[in-house]
């Protein structure tokens, strides 16, 4: 996905938590949403952005929720290893038995 919309989406998501009341705990409500309702590829897109450009573009409260789910991330893969295959098969799973996701795949 371009990484200008998943910018956009984020700053969006981050404006709504702006608004929505308790503002210490608006970065973790960012966090919780990316996790929540992103597709795994699209976490992983932003949070490699995230990574390779310190989150560039990002609104300061976005910044700040894709911060957490950077470290939330970084954790899960340094000692989540049980959590992670589990999560890990079903999308692998998906993409094999989807056969669709190859295709698509092959044009890199």
């Amino acid at each position: 996905m371009n990484i200008d919309l998943l910018i956009k989406m984020t700053n969006e998501i981050g404006s709504f938590f702006a608004g929505a009341g308790d503002k210490s705990a608006a970065p973790q409500a960012v966090a919780a949403h990316l996790k929540r309702y992103w597709e795994p590829r699209m976490r992983q897109q932003m949070l490699q952005y995230y990574r390779e450009r310190a989150g560039a573009g990002l609104t300061e409260l976005a910044l700040a929720g894709v911060a957490l789910l950077a470290r939330e991330d970084a954790g899960a893969a340094g000692g989540g290893a049980a959590g992670a295959g589990a999560a890990g098969a079903g999308a692998a799973g998906g993409g094999a038995a989807g056969g669709g996701a190859s295709p698509r795949g092959g044009d890199r």
